[in-house]
């Protein structure tokens, strides 16, 4: 461990560690208060360290974006894992050692054919897998629409399945992200809130149980709406830092009663070479982050080309 920036070795990542766990402590008493269990999203990390203080201590109940992820907080003695990214037929293998490793692993995912392969895969010691419906609530990213009859259809198929419990739905109020202030974040998040009520109603009336309705993202968690209350699990993640992108979409909520923290992460860079010709510009090493559909690298260095002032 270093002691100082200058014994660092490049590129590192560094953080406000006190404006950190302000974040999490932020959100984690605000869903203690409304009685709703949350459920911290890893992906903006990826650090185990965060992993423990976005838990308060007791590495569970956790939601991950990718397979790479799961196992490299279960490696680390995280349990009760969501894999919350639609799963594929490939990934059907690792997902099933997971489950027979964890207590609770969970998997996530919006069509017949995946349940089809889950029941030709039966997993040892009579265990079962843990599968959530991932609703579309017209985000339009994934999902089922949840004005369609086929969610429930599904819902239904998975509750009757052998070997497979359905343990919950899963909404992603991701577009609060294009929102500007509180009040559209405030009238996204009602709206997605209200259509997976409305689809918990449907199941019920269906004869369909299901234990758990959730839907998150940091905008909508931060600014949360009455109705919030009546979900089980919310699943926010990168207020762990409240970031610079994150400036727009709170620009006019920053007087609230309890203000996010925003936390202004550091990068530290090495310059490799320095070139006066044909174009003056310095080549350095830096953290670049790239985030993919499925899998994302970050932590990997890179470099950029910076004209000399």
């Amino acid at each position: 461990m270093a002691n100082s920036i200058e014994e660092l070795l490049t590129p590192a990542f560094i953080v406000d560690l006190q404006k950190v766990q302000r974040n999490a402590n932020v959100m984690i008493d605000r869903f203690k208060k409304l009685g709703v269990q949350l459920r911290p999203h890893m992906k903006t990390h990826k650090t185990i360290e965060c992993g423990h203080i976005m838990t308060g201590g007791t590495r569970r109940c956790i939601v991950v974006s990718t397979l790479a992820e799961a196992f490299f907080f279960a490696n680390h003695g995280f349990d009760d894992i969501l894999y919350a990214f639609s799963l594929s037929l490939d990934k059907i293998d690792k997902c099933a050692e997971l489950s027979e490793r964890l207590d609770l692993f969970h998997v996530l995912f919006d069509n017949m054919t995946v349940l089809e392969a889950l029941k030709k895969k039966p997993l040892k010691e009579g265990k079962l897998w843990r599968v959530w419906l991932k609703l579309d609530c017209e985000n339009g990213r994934a999902g089922v629409l949840h004005t369609e009859a086929a969610a429930v259809d599904l819902a239904k198929a998975i509750s009757e399945s052998s070997g497979i419990e359905l343990s919950g739905v899963y909404a992603h109020c991701g577009n609060t992200y294009k929102c500007s202030g509180a009040q559209e974040i405030q009238a996204v998040a009602q709206r997605t809130i209200s259509a997976v009520l409305s689809f918990g109603e449907k199941l019920k009336s269906a004869g369909i149980s299901c234990p758990k309705f959730t839907t998150g993202s940091t905008p909508s968690c931060s600014l949360p709406v009455e109705d919030m209350g009546l979900l089980n699990e919310v699943h926010p993640g990168n207020y762990i830092f409240y970031d610079q992108e994150n400036q727009e979409t709170y620009k006019d909520s920053w007087d609230l009663p309890t203000q996010p923290l925003k936390c202004k992460s550091k990068c530290i860079v090495i310059v490799i070479s320095r070139e006066a010709t044909p174009s003056p510009h310095l080549l350095i090493g830096i953290i670049w982050r790239v985030t993919l559909k499925e899998e994302s690298t970050e932590n990997t260095a890179s470099v950029l080309y910076l004209h000399e002032m």
